[in-house]
C-alpha cells in the first residue's frame, strides 16, 4: 500500500506547473479530476461544478483509509492538481497585444532571469538561448500579437534582442551600400545603383533607436553614452558605423547614424562598363599604374564610388606583388586570394586601434612606419583624413607604390587637400609640401555621383614635373557632359568619356624602368598632347 501510495504521489507531481494548480484534496474545487480523467481530451472534460469519478474515488478511498489505520500509518495531506477553466484558453488580456509591449515584457523577463544573455549577445550560444527562452516565455504565457504568428513573434523578438531589429535585413541584404538613420522615425537606404529610398519601417521611439545602435557598437567594443555621444565603430570587416546622440542631436531625434556597407570585390570590370562609370581604357590605365609602381590617389566626395573603384583596382594586382594594407578601425578590403584552399598571393592586412590609453593606441602613422619594414611592393591606405597623409606621401617618395583615397572636389583640388592634411603633421611651407605630394602621387582619379545618382569616373589626371621644377596638370581622360536637364522631376544627364592627352615622357620613362612592355607603353603614348594647364 505504501508503495502504491507513493507511486500515485509521483504521478501527480509529474504534471507541468503551467497547467495544473495544486489544491488540497479536501478543498472544494470547480473541477476536480481523477487520475483516469486527467488523460481525457479537453473537449471531454465536464462543466465546472461537476465532480468527476466521485463513485470510483469513494470506492478507492475507504479501503485505503482502513489500511492506513491498520498499519498505523497516517498519510500526509496530499495535493492534487485541478485544471482551471482559464488555463484552457487564451485570456483576453494576453491576446492581440502591441509588439512593443510584448518586447519590453520579454526583455524585462530575460534581463531579470538571464542577465548574462542580454549582455553577451555577440556569441552564437547566447543568441540561440535568447531565442529559446523568449519562445518558451511567449508560449507559457500564451502571448499573441495581432497579425503575427507565434513563430513570427519569436523571430521578431529575437531580431530585436540578438540582432538589430528591422535594420538587420538591410544591413546584410544584397545590393545595399548605406543606411542613414536621420532620426528614430526617419530611415533611408541607398542601393548600389545610387537609388535612395525612404523606409516605411522605423524605430518605436528615440530610446529604442539608441538601444539598437548601442547593440551595434557593442560588437566593436564602443560605448555610446552622454560622455561619448559621438562614436565610430564597425559590425564586421566591411560594415562601419558613425553615430551621434544627445546632446549633439535633439532629444526627440534619439540618434543619428550612418551605416556604410562596403563590398568592393562584388564589382567586376563589366559592372563599371555596363553602368557607364568608366571605359575599359580608363580602368586598364589605372590598373597598369599600380601594377608598374605608380602611386595613385582616388578622390571624390562621400558615396562617389571611390572606395568601390579602389577595391576593384586592387583585385587586378598580380599574385607576385606583396601588398600591405592599412585601414582605419574596420576592414573593408578583402585582398587575400585562395586556390584549392591555399593562399596564392601575399597580403598583410592591418587595422588601426583606438584606445583611451595612449600606449595602446595604434594610428595610421605608426602602421605606415611599420609598413616599410615588411618589404611591400604596394601600400594601401584606406583613406587619408589627417596627419597620416604626410607619412603616406613620404612612403610614396621612397619608390613604393601607394594607393589611397581622399575626400576632394576635383583632381587639382586633391593636391591642395593633401597639402592641408600634411600641415597637420609638419610645419612646412605650402610650396614645399606641394612639391612633395605631386612627386608622391603622379596620378589622381576623381569620382563623382551625379544629380541623377549615377556614378562617373570624371577625370584621370597626371601631374607632370618638368626639368625646371614646374608642375603641369595634364588631364588624360575626362567625362564630358553634353546635356543636363530635368524632365518630369527626374535629372537627365548625357555625356561621354574621352581620352584627351597622352601620358608625359617622364611618366613613360618611369613605366619603362618599372618593367612595362613596349607595346603597352606605345598605346599610352599614342594620343597627341593637348590641353595642358600650368600651375
Amino acid at each position: 500500500m505504501l508503495g502504491e501510495r507513493r507511486s500515485k504521489g509521483a504521478f501527480y507531481e509529474g504534471f507541468g506547473e503551467g497547467v495544473w494548480e495544486e489544491k488540497e484534496a479536501l478543498e472544494p474545487a470547480s473541477v476536480q479530476l481523477s487520475e483516469h480523467d486527467k488523460g481525457l481530451p479537453v473537449e471531454m472534460l465536464p462543466e465546472p461544478g461537476v465532480h468527476i469519478g466521485s463513485q470510483e474515488r469513494e470506492e478507492e478511498k475507504e479501503p485505503e483509509t482502513q489500511s492506513d489505520e491498520d498499519d498505523g500509518y497516517v498519510p500526509p495531506k496530499r495535493t492534487v492538481r485541478s485544471l482551471q477553466t482559464k488555463d484552457l484558453f487564451f485570456s483576453s488580456g494576453r491576446e492581440n497585444r502591441e509588439f512593443s509591449d510584448v518586447l519590453r515584457e520579454v526583455q524585462g523577463y530575460l534581463s531579470k532571469e538571464y542577465s548574462s544573455l542580454v549582455t553577451d549577445t555577440g556569441s552564437e550560444d547566447a543568441k540561440s538561448q535568447i531565442r529559446r527562452f523568449a519562445g518558451k516565455y511567449i508560449q507559457d504565457h500564451r502571448i499573441s500579437v495581432k497579425g503575427m504568428s507565434t513563430d513570427e513573434l519569436i523571430n521578431a523578438i529575437y531580431s530585436e534582442m540578438a540582432e538589430f531589429g528591422f535594420l538587420t535585413k538591410y544591413i546584410y541584404g544584397e545590393g545595399i551600400e548605406e543606411i542613414d538613420v536621420n532620426a528614430w522615425d526617419d530611415v533611408e537606404v541607398q542601393f548600389s545603383g545610387g537609388v535612395t529610398r525612404k523606409l516605411d519601417e522605423h524605430f518605436d521611439s528615440p530610446e529604442h533607436a539608441i538601444n539598437v545602435v548601442r547593440r551595434m557598437l557593442h560588437v566593436s567594443g564602443m560605448v555610446l553614452d552622454d560622455a561619448s555621444p559621438s562614436v565610430l565603430g564597425h559590425l564586421s570587416k566591411n560594415i562601419r558605423i558613425a553615430v551621434l546622440k544627445t546632446p549633439i542631436v535633439d532629444e526627440d531625434v534619439g540618434v543619428a547614424a550612418s551605416i556604410r556597407i562596403v563590398n568592393p570585390q562584388s564589382m567586376k570590370k563589366e559592372d563599371f562598363l555596363r553602368g557607364g562609370t568608366a571605359t575599359g581604357e580608363m580602368l586598364d590605365f589605372l590598373s597598369e599604374c599600380i601594377r608598374y609602381g605608380i602611386s595613385v590617389c582616388v578622390a571624390g566626395a562621400t558615396s562617389s564610388g571611390k572606395t568601390t573603384l579602389l577595391g576593384w583596382l586592387l583585385t587586378t594586382i598580380p599574385d607576385s606583388k606583396r601588398i600591405y594594407s592599412i585601414e582605419n578601425g574596420s576592414r573593408e578590403l578583402a585582398l587575400v586570394r585562395r586556390k584549392e584552399g591555399k593562399v596564392v598571393n601575399s597580403v598583410i592586412h592591418t587595422l588601426t586601434r583606438d584606445s583611451e590609453n595612449e600606449r595602446q593606441r595604434v594610428d595610421q602613422i605608426a602602421l605606415l612606419d611599420m609598413a616599410l619594414r615588411f618589404n611591400p611592393d604596394i601600400i594601401v591606405v584606406g583613406e587619408m583624413r589627417g596627419p597620416e597623409a604626410n607619412a603616406a606621401q613620404e612612403a610614396a617618395r621612397t619608390g613604393v607604390a601607394v594607393v589611397t583615397t581622399i575626400h576632394s572636389m576635383s583632381c587639382d583640388a586633391t593636391y591642395r587637400r593633401m597639402v592641408s592634411l600634411c600641415k597637420r603633421a609638419v610645419d612646412m611651407s605650402d610650396e614645399t609640401l606641394m612639391g612633395f605630394v605631386t612627386e608622391a602621387y603622379p596620378i589622381v582619379a576623381f569620382c563623382k555621383q551625379l544629380e541623377n545618382k549615377e556614378r562617373r569616373l570624371m577625370e584621370i589626371m597626371e601631374c607632370e614635373i618638368q626639368p625646371d621644377g614646374r608642375r603641369v596638370f595634364r588631364p588624360l581622360f575626362q567625362y564630358q557632359i553634353t546635356e543636363n536637364r530635368v524632365e518630369d522631376g527626374k535629372f537627365i544627364i548625357t555625356g561621354s568619356h574621352k581620352q584627351v592627352n597622352a601620358i608625359s615622357d617622364s611618366l613613360a620613362r618611369r613605366f619603362m624602368e618599372n618593367g612595362m612592355p613596349q607595346e603597352m607603353l606605345a598605346k599610352l603614348l599614342a594620343v597627341p598632347e593637348k590641353g595642358k594647364e600650368e600651375v
